[in-house]
């Protein structure tokens, strides 16, 4: 059954998509997945951090890396940071 996600979801999920290139692995990100399961590492973490603040136009603290080691981590840190993204 394929997993629904909301539009800030489908925005995250692109840009890890983008960022790890897991199209190419042929990997499909689930809710629980994590950076580790698709292929990255903490340097991939950074990279993750650095294109979700370009792409929501946000500032993410850097001791908030941790919370960005899984999708639904970074999806909170996002939606924490973009309350008004439209």
């Amino acid at each position: 059954m394929e997993e629904k996600f909301d539009e800030i979801e489908m925005k995250v999920k692109e840009t890890i998509e983008r960022v790890l290139k897991v199209k190419a692995k042929g990997v499909e990100i689930k809710k629980e997945s994590t950076i580790a399961d698709l292929g990255g590492d903490s340097l991939s973490a950074l990279s993750i951090l650095s294109a979700l603040e370009q792409e929501f136009n946000i500032n993410i603290p850097d001791e908030e890396i941790i919370d960005i080691s899984n999708f639904s981590g970074a999806v909170k840190v996002v939606k924490k940071h973009a309350k008004d993204y439209k």
